[in-house]
């Protein structure tokens, strides 16, 4: 619902009406609000904070230009004066004023009234402080409180609410005009990066060129990046490779022409979506699907980042990079330096949007935390100073593992023999070769990768990439900085299809080849009945126990032990952590990964993105949450945006206290959070008796 600050009878206040306004008050400016993530709470409210010193006239004038007006009495609803007393003294929202500081609100004595902190009651609307209105010095300087009459942020479309803009002058990115909702500033779509087409296609990004004063629209997402039909996006193919570009939440914009003063900043949380390095987008995407069954033909703003940045406090950076052949084709390593050039975006502008560049973490689902392992091997030569912390969701550490040039050059030269730029009997890549590839249609492109399968791995190339993560960590070449890892209780059951959720025991074998083990692996697992009890297992809803043991496995030897193992490495060695081990046993279905044969009653891949997030309300499903679901979102959110803040995920106030994961302390996130050790007997064997894989010699 939308909600104004406007009450019945104050006809002395003005409204500006509903258009895009060319010019803005001389300040920073913040949305302060009291978001608790609770839907159902109907006094979730927000403010405009301007931290220039104005006086009264100039005070009604910025909030004016913002298209708002002075904050008058709230009557009760909405932001109680507790709540803006909270908001503007606890830094939160990068607003740390004294207690004793005057605010211009208005007043119906001359326009203008103040609002201070040390003034407020627990539970009493917004009133006009220690000092008379009608005494007031109107030429006295303040920082102002103006009205935030946008709109929540739309669910089920990619339309947004763009009527009430700003427009932001950046270090290297131009004026970006973004706009803002209830909660937060967005900026969409900006583009970071040269189109890597033509002769750019397989290069290394080059960063865009933008002269001082250009003016560009940050209004809507952009194109994905060229992908073959799938259910990231809405099964259809997509071409258009100008797609390096971000996305910028906030809830701050320096609107300060002369950047005068110091100023709180936020940590920034720079997201990479995930989707098997092949498909996905940072941005919205059609779904009608989730692992409850058909929703309707809908959008998923499944990334959205409004929630996230106004409960946590941070600004959030959502990025897109090329993907398949586009970003790995002739061993090029090339997706893997759109995330870095992206990153170097961000040390260049944040600080326009209210981020601390010092402060940049790292945090990816799936493909998205496998870049994230890429980008924590990078050679520190090119990542020193670009982050301080990572959170990795379900990376898969045995897949898309370092390897020597020469892999990739061999899927290389499969691909191009598909799309008819060498002969079936060629067995050497070139450069001619190469050159055919890049000027084909991407479509082209894309689709034989697609048909072929192949799975592409990041080149170990002696400059970018000196060895692979587990090698880097032990011998202290990787980044040296905090990390999280996270999986969920049945990340493979995802992948369960219905051809295989009822296969028999006597499958099972044939179903463990699948994997590539040698025989003597295989006949391993076999004998480890105790662990993996193939012939005796219960059915688990529409899979046999069979499909299930084989579900557990997978998520044991490609997801859960191998990212156990590493942030033990982490702990273990000299250079590197804090590191921590997070289990997932409870999610909520999203539609990027629907699965209702497989995954109902299970916690599977991408389950745990609507705790972090917190977008289940603005995708409107699951609604509403229970007391258990709303509690785990906001402690989920509050240990990401305190390891953004701090390096240490043991924000104020949390009730369990989670420890540098040593082998037997991992964190369960349930209805209960514990420490505990799950799987700790199976990671012990799949270590021991089959081994783990992070890098081909």
């Amino acid at each position: 619902m939308k909600r104004s600050f406007c009450l019945l009878g104050l006809s002395a206040l003005w409204f500006a009406p509903a258009q895009a306004w060319t010019t803005y008050p001389d300040t920073r400016v913040v949305i302060i609000s009291n978001n608790d993530l609770d839907p159902l709470n109907p006094n979730r409210a927000s403010a405009l904070y301007l931290s220039t010193p104005f006086t009264c006239d100039e005070a009604r004038a910025a909030c004016h230009q913002l298209q708002e007006t002075l904050l008058p009495p709230l009557n009760g609803t909405g932001l109680t004066a507790t709540d803006l007393a909270d908001a503007l003294t606890s830094g939160k929202h990068g607003v740390a004023v004294a207690r004793s500081q005057n605010v211009w609100v208005w007043g119906a004595a001359n326009g203008c009234s103040t609002f201070t902190p040390d003034s407020t009651t627990a539970s009493g609307p917004l009133n006009a402080g220690p000092l008379n209105a009608g005494s007031l010095d109107m030429g006295q300087r303040f920082p102002t409180l103006c009205t935030n009459s946008a709109a929540p942020t739309r669910s089920n479309t990619t339309e947004q609410d763009t009527v009430r803009q700003v427009d932001l002058v950046t270090n290297t990115a131009g004026t970006l005009t973004g706009f803002r909702d209830k909660f937060t500033f967005k900026f969409l779509g900006v583009k970071f990066g040269e189109a890597p087409s033509g002769y750019n296609r397989f290069q290394a990004p080059r960063a865009l060129a933008v002269a001082n004063g250009t003016q560009r629209s940050a209004l809507g997402y952009g194109s994905m990046c060229p992908q073959a039909p799938d259910a990231d996006n809405g099964h259809q193919l997509y071409t258009d490779e100008d797609c390096l570009q971000l996305n910028v939440f906030t809830p701050i914009v320096d609107l300060q022409q002369n950047k005068v003063g110091e100023y709180q900043k936020l940590p920034v949380m720079f997201f990479i979506h995930g989707g098997g390095l092949n498909t996905g987008d940072s941005g919205p995407f059609p779904c009608n699907m989730t692992t409850s069954g058909f929703v309707g033909n809908s959008i998923s703003n499944l990334y959205d980042g409004t929630n996230l940045v106004s409960y946590g406090g941070v600004v959030l950076v959502t990025i897109n990079y090329r993907l398949n052949a586009l970003g790995w084709f002739n061993a090029s390593n090339a997706a893997l330096e759109d995330a870095l050039l992206a990153l170097h975006w961000v040390q260049d502008n944040i600080q326009a949007f209210g981020g601390d560049p010092s402060r940049v973490m790292l945090f990816g689902e799936s493909a998205g935390a496998i870049m994230i392992r890429f980008i924590l091997a990078v050679n520190t030569k090119y990542t020193a100073g670009l982050f301080s912390a990572a959170i990795l969701e379900s990376d898969f550490p045995q897949l898309d593992v370092f390897a020597p040039a020469e892999v990739n050059l061999n899927m290389s030269l499969r691909l191009a023999q598909a799309v008819g730029c060498a002969s079936n009997s060629t067995t050497e890549f070139s450069r001619s070769i190469a050159g055919c590839v890049r000027d084909l249609p991407a479509g082209d492109v894309v689709m034989a990768s697609y048909n072929l399968n192949l799975a592409w791995n990041p080149v170990v190339d002696g400059d970018l990439i000196l060895t692979d993560i587990a090698d880097g960590t032990a011998d202290g070449l990787s980044s040296r900085v905090p990390t999280i890892w996270t999986s969920n209780e049945c990340e493979y059951c995802y992948f369960i299809s219905a051809g295989i959720a009822d296969v028999s025991a006597d499958v099972f074998p044939t179903l463990l080849e699948s994997l590539l083990l040698n025989g003597t692996q295989i006949d391993a697992i076999l004998n480890a009945t105790d662990l993996y009890p193939y012939q005796t297992a219960p059915p688990e809803g529409e899979m046999s126990g069979s499909a299930y043991t084989f579900a557990q496995l997978v998520t044991d030897f490609e997801v859960h032990c191998p990212m156990a193992y590493l942030s033990s490495l982490e702990n273990n060695s000299t250079t590197s952590g804090p590191s921590y081990k997070v289990e997932f046993a409870t999610g909520l279905g999203s539609p990027l990964t629907p699965n209702p044969v497989a995954c109902v009653n299970q916690v599977c891949h991408g389950d745990e993105l609507y705790w972090v997030f917190a977008t289940a309300e603005l995708d409107n499903l699951y609604q509403p949450l229970t007391e258990d679901q709303l509690r785990i979102t906001r402690d989920v959110v509050d240990r990401w945006t305190s390891f953004a803040r701090t390096g240490n995920p043991n924000y104020e106030g949390a009730q369990i206290r989670w420890p540098p994961y040593a082998g037997n302390n991992e964190i369960v996130i349930n209805t209960e959070t514990a420490v505990q050790a799950p799987r700790a007997a199976q990671c012990d064997f799949l270590r021991a008796q089959i081994g783990f894989t992070f890098g081909l010699s």
